[in-house]
């Protein structure tokens, strides 16, 4: 039992359980329109396969006894951890927003939370900096965007 609880150290491991976890989701959101079939199959075989091999990598590895405990943490790595946690739950906020509110909401949201997040310096002067750089930013996409070249965006499903 603790060779198991071994391969939570090893990379490949991990890769192979992380890819398996994403292919599972987006095959999950696969429609039955014609345009689903071709890419985001290809894309979630391609990840079922790049897990299979991973994971029977990590397994060859678990009966050789040859286990590598390359996933080591250290202090100084803590805070880019916490970072890319946080990151991570403002990119899935960004995708509820997505769903809610339509593509540019979503987008303002997302891009003044970002900055407001990665700013050195958290004051009252730098959100309001970095709310006109996402107003000005979204504002000058949307023109570009919709109105030269055409680009549908998704649409807020509470707004119409």
């Amino acid at each position: 039992m603790t060779k198991f609880f071994k391969l939570f150290q090893d990379s490949d491991f991990l890769t192979g359980i992380l890819t398996l976890f994403i292919a599972s989701f987006c095959y999950a959101g696969i429609g039955d329109d014609m345009k689903d079939w071709v890419f985001p199959l290809m894309a979630c075989y391609t990840l079922f396969s790049v897990s299979t091999v991973f994971l029977i990598k990590s397994l060859i590895k678990l009966f050789q006894n040859s286990i590598d405990k390359n996933v080591i943490i250290l202090n100084e790595q803590i805070p880019s951890i916490i970072n890319v946690i946080f990151f991570s739950l403002i990119v899935f906020g960004f995708l509820l927003a997505l769903f809610a509110f339509g593509f540019w909401i979503a987008s303002f949201l997302f891009l003044w939370a970002s900055i407001t997040y990665f700013n050195v310096e958290k004051n009252f002067s730098n959100s309001i900096k970095s709310l006109a750089i996402s107003l000005i930013a979204c504002g000058v996409a949307y023109v570009v965007f919709t109105h030269i070249f055409y680009v549908p965006f998704p649409e807020s499903r509470i707004f119409g």
